[in-house]
C-alpha cells in the first residue's frame, strides 16, 4: 500500500495583513478540493537550486495552508504525527516544496508540512504599535502555533495521534522548533522536536519596520503605517528584496516568548520536549553558493556582501549584537583563522548553528528531558558544485529523496551510501516520534547532558559517537559571553 495525500488544507481563517491569524473553524461548503496545493507565502522569486522546480501554486498573503501525507496501510493504533516547518531565513520557502511520501512510509507516521507568513508580512504586527516592541512582531510564530492547534483538533481524521506530535524544522524552521519548545502557548501542542541547524534567538529588539519605511519614503511614522496597510503586496516585496530590513528578526523576550529561550525551555521541567538538535560541519559552504544564486553580481561585491551577512549572523553565536566584536576575536583565535573570506564566513555560520544546538540541547537536558546532538558529515552537491557537508544536507535524509519519485527537494547528499543512510535516518525519526528517544537505527546514541556531552557524527561511511566535540568553542569562545 502507498500514501494518501491531502493538499492545501486551510488551518487558519483568511488572514488580515499585519494581524495575528485565527485557527480555521468555519466549515467549507460542499466538497473540498484537496488535490491542489494551497497558496504559498509571498516572497521574492524562488531559487530552484535551493527548493527545486517551481510548483503550480499561487503566492498570496492568504497562505496559511498545510499538506498531509498519511500511509494507506491499516494501523492498530493512530500513528505519530510529524509536522515539518520549512526554512528560508523567514523570507522564503513553503511547505509545498516538501513531499512527505518517503518520510511517512519510512517512519510509519502522518506527515504534515505547513506554510506560514514570511518577510514583512510576518514581521510587523499593528497590535504592537505604541508598545516597547513598536510594530515588531512574531506573526510567523503565531501562525505555527495555530497550525499545531489545527493538528491537535483534526489530525485524528487522517489517522494521526494528536498526543504524539513531533515537530521537525530546518534553518529558520529549526529556529521555529526551538521557539515552539519554549513558547508557553505551544506547551501542550508539541511532544517531540528536532532542530536541524538552529540559530540562537537573542533578546535584542526586533526590526523597527515602521522606522525603516518612514526613512525610506521620507514620511512620518503615521504615514508609513498607512502605507504599510494599503500598499500593493509586490511593492513591499520589492522593498524587502532591496535589503531595506523589512524582514522579521526572530527574537526572544516577547509576548509569545517571554524570556530567554534556554530559560523558558529549562523552566518547563518535566514538561520539556525531548529534543534532537544538530548542524553540519561546514554550514557556510552552501550558504555562499546560495547567495551567488540569489544575487548575481561580480565576485568582489559578492565577497563583501557575504562578509557583511556573516558579521550580522554572528549575533547568534555571540548571543546578542553587543557581543559580536569580542566574540569574533575569540572565535578567530580559537579556530586559528586570520583575515576574512570564505573560511571566516563558514566559521561564523557553523558556530552559530553549533551553539544553537548546544544551548537548546543543554537546556532540555537540564530540565530532565532527553536531548541528543548530531553532527552531519556528508559531502554535498549543491548548485552544480561538490562541497563539504553543509546547510540543507539534513533535508535530503529527512525526506529520503532517493526513495521518493515525487521528491521536489534536490538530492544534495553526494555519497554512494546516502540512500541507505537516509532510510536509517528516517527509521530513527519514526522511533523518536513514538518513544521520545533515538533508538538504534543509527547505532547506540547516548543522550546529551552537562556530564555526558556525547554527539552522533552522521556519515555515509558510518555513524560514530563522539565525546564533547564542542569543547574548544564552549571553553574558549562561548562561556565568556554574557
Amino acid at each position: 500500500m502507498g500514501i494518501e495525500i491531502y493538499l492545501g488544507l486551510r488551518y487558519a481563517e483568511p488572514v488580515q495583513r499585519f494581524l495575528p491569524s485565527i485557527v480555521a473553524t468555519t466549515p467549507w461548503q460542499g466538497r473540498y478540493d484537496a488535490t491542489r496545493y494551497g497558496a504559498m507565502a509571498l516572497q521574492a522569486a524562488v531559487v530552484e537550486e535551493v527548493y527545486g522546480p517551481q510548483l503550480d501554486a499561487p503566492f498570496s498573503e492568504d497562505c496559511l495552508f498545510l499538506n498531509i501525507h498519511t500511509p494507506q496501510a491499516p494501523a492498530l493504533t493512530p500513528r505519530p504525527v510529524i509536522v515539518f516547518i520549512h526554512g528560508g531565513s523567514f523570507t522564503a520557502g513553503s511547505g509545498n516544496f516538501y513531499d512527505g511520501t518517503a518520510l511517512a512510509l519510512g517512519a510509519d507516521s502522518v506527515v504534515v508540512c505547513i506554510n506560514y507568513r514570511l518577510g514583512i508580512f510576518a514581521a510587523f504586527d499593528i497590535e504592537w504599535l505604541g508598545t516597547k516592541r513598536d510594530g515588531g512582531g512574531q506573526l510567523w510564530l503565531g501562525d505555527q502555533i495555530n497550525a499545531l492547534q489545527w493538528v491537535r483538533d483534526n489530525i485524528a481524521d487522517y489517522g494521526g495521534d494528536p498526543s504524539l506530535v513531533t515537530i521537525i524544522g530546518e534553518s529558520a524552521g529549526a529556529v521555529s522548533v526551538a521557539a515552539l519548545c519554549a513558547a508557553p502557548e505551544a506547551e501542550s501542542l508539541v511532544h517531540r522536536a528536532m532542530a536541524c541547524s538552529t540559530g540562537y534567538l537573542t533578546t535584542d529588539a526586533s526590526t523597527d519596520v515602521v522606522g525603516v519605511i518612514s526613512k525610506t519614503r521620507r514620511c512620518s511614522r503615521t504615514k508609513a503605517i498607512d502605507y504599510l496597510k494599503s500598499a500593493p503586496a509586490d511593492e513591499l516585496i520589492a522593498l524587502q528584496k532591496r535589503g531595506k530590513q523589512v524582514v522579521p528578526r526572530p527574537v526572544a523576550n516577547t509576548p509569545l516568548l517571554p524570556g530567554r529561550m534556554e530559560d523558558l525551555i529549562h523552566a518547563r521541567g518535566s514538561k520539556a520536549v525531548p529534543l534532537i538538535a544538530g548542524y553540519a560541519t561546514h554550514e557556510g559552504a552552501s550558504l555562499e553558493l546560495m547567495l551567488r544564486a540569489k544575487i548575481r553580481l561580480p565576485s568582489p561585491i559578492l565577497r563583501l556582501i557575504s562578509h557583511l551577512i556573516a558579521r550580522a549572523v554572528a549575533a547568534h553565536g555571540a548571543k546578542g549584537k553587543a557581543n559580536i566584536k569580542p566574540y569574533l576575536r575569540r572565535l578567530k583565535k580559537a579556530a586559528g583563522i586570520r583575515g576574512f573570506g570564505a573560511a571566516f564566513n563558514d566559521l561564523v555560520w557553523t558556530d552559530g548553528f553549533r551553539r544553537g544546538a548546544h544551548e537548546y540541547a543543554e537546556a532540555t537536558a537540564y530540565s530532565g528531558a532527553k536531548a541528543y546532538i548530531y553532527v552531519m558529515d556528508i559531502p554535498m552537491r549543491f548548485a552544480g558544485q561538490s562541497i563539504p557537508s553543509s546547510h540543507g544536507i539534513d533535508l535530503a535524509l529527512t525526506f529520503n529523496v532517493g526513495d521518493d519519485p515525487e521528491a521536489t527537494v534536490p538530492p544534495f547528499a553526494d555519497h554512494p551510501n546516502a540512500n541507505a543512510l537516509a532510510r536509517r535516518w528516517v527509521r530513527m525519526l519514526g522511533h523518536f516520534a513514538r518513544h521520545g528517544e533515538s533508538g538504534d537505527a543509527l547505532g547506540d546514541w547516548p543522550v546529551y547532558g552537562a556530564q555526558t556531552r556525547f554527539s552522533m557524527r552522521v556519515s555515509g561511511d558510518g555513524c560514530v559517537v563522539q565525546d564533547d566535540v564542542d569543547r574548544l568553542y564552549r571553553e574558549q569562545v562561548w562561556d565568556r559571553v554574557p
